[in-house]
């Protein structure tokens, strides 16, 4: 009896991706807003998965433009890359956590965690007794969630206005294999992927064969503004 032949294992084209950046960040450049707007990528899935999936992706940089820390108390070695908030800024996370990734000390108490936690952004707790908290606090600063609970289309951030384009198609490149590597059934289970920032349209990256994704780019920015929307809604709720 013949063996069956292996699933196909499609991957995205580096020339896609770079064409993807600098399309988007020649548009940011001619809509700038007061700060970086950030650059998401969706992955539509061709089946939602049954039970809800969550996944830390793990990027070559940032995809956030600053680092803050809330601290009463600050450490003596503070990285040039990390900038300082006063403990008042907890009272309006949502506004600042939409900046960039907020550090806070644990010592501190952060409103709402817990259930109440969620469309904050990033907040995380740190240490500063922890010599390699800093440390702790850039590995941080590279996790991004893939989460599905319904649905097949979930966004991911991958990267900000200000990135070079370099540096952006390396995230892109990183989030892409490590998404297609963990949902479910991986490759065979993604339907499309698309690049986008709050405000543009959905632009398009990789379509499986036969789903035509890239040949209809109403459908596309469809797709897209569902899920960056839903980010947008949860942050707008928690303000």
């Amino acid at each position: 009896m013949m063996a069956s032949a292996p699933a196909p294992n499609p991957r995205l084209g580096r020339e896609a991706v770079v064409r993807a950046v600098g399309a988007l960040l020649r548009w940011l450049k001619h809509h700038p807003s007061p700060a970086p707007e950030p650059i998401y990528l969706l992955v539509t899935l061709k089946t939602a998965p049954v039970r809800r999936f969550e996944h830390h992706l793990s990027l070559p940089l940032s995809p956030f433009p600053s680092i803050f820390l809330v601290a009463d108390r600050l450490p003596d070695d503070l990285p040039d890359d990390i900038e300082t908030l006063p403990s008042s800024a907890l009272r309006s996370l949502p506004a600042v956590a939409r900046r960039g990734l907020v550090l806070v000390d644990s010592r501190l108490k952060i409103p709402g965690s817990g259930k109440g936690a969620k469309g904050r952004g990033r907040v995380v707790p740190v240490d500063l007794a922890d010599p390699a908290w800093a440390e702790s606090a850039r590995e941080a600063a590279r996790r991004v969630e893939l989460r599905v609970e319904a649905g097949t289309c979930r966004a991911v951030r991958v990267g900000h206005a200000a990135m070079a384009p370099a540096e952006l198609v390396e995230n892109v490149v990183a989030a892409v294999e490590a998404a297609a590597a963990c949902v479910p059934r991986k490759w065979r289970n993604v339907r499309a992927l698309h690049l986008k920032a709050p405000e543009s349209i959905a632009l398009p990256l990789y379509a499986a064969p036969g789903t035509g994704g890239n040949d209809d780019p109403k459908d596309a920015k469809r797709e897209g503004a569902t899920a960056v929307e839903q980010r947008r809604v949860k942050r707008r709720r928690n303000e």
